[in-house]
């Protein structure tokens, strides 16, 4: 099983069109979003998926009521922590990274998602794989940046938006 994961896209239309090109071309079977999307408009980007969508919302995302109504057309979105299992897999994701280290080292989750730092992260501690897939947006370090989880061999990778398609 194939996921992919992004997060702050801050209203870009743009890297929410690569990014979706990109998840429908490799065949993903869930993309996770990590929260600030901004605006129910832009959201409809994510209804082109060819899979299913979960997403928490950030602290951006003020209009949450209208987040919920597009999105709930073609997937779902909830206040973080939102913990779920996919293929036996229990991931837990968030937008702000609070006490990342404390719910990692409980050892219960194999995923922890976070956002909210725009920065590229992967790390591990004990079983656990704590992931922030960077941002998509590319508005505070200029690297548009998304993240593939392979559940079969428990591999992650980051790709560069601008370095694909």
């Amino acid at each position: 099983m194939l996921i992919g994961v992004i997060s702050d896209t801050h209203n870009d239309t743009g890297c929410i069109r690569k990014a979706v090109n990109f998840f429908n071309l490799r065949n993903v079977d869930l993309v996770l979003h990590c929260g600030d999307i901004f605006s129910p408009d832009v959201a409809k980007g994510f209804a082109k998926l060819n899979c299913g969508f979960k997403a928490v919302y950030g602290n951006n995302d003020l209009d949450r009521s209208g987040l919920e109504n597009v999105i709930s057309e073609f997937g779902m979105i909830q206040e973080a922590p939102f913990e779920f299992k996919i293929s036996g897999k229990l991931f837990v994701m968030l937008h702000k990274p609070f006490n990342i280290g404390v719910i990692a080292a409980n050892n219960k989750y194999d995923y922890v998602l976070y956002g909210h730092l725009h920065k590229v992260s992967v790390e591990t501690e004990g079983k656990t794989t704590i992931l922030n897939p960077g941002e998509a947006c590319g508005q505070r370090y200029g690297r548009k940046t998304i993240a593939l989880i392979d559940l079969i061999i428990n591999h992650t990778e980051i790709f560069d938006l601008d370095n694909l398609i």
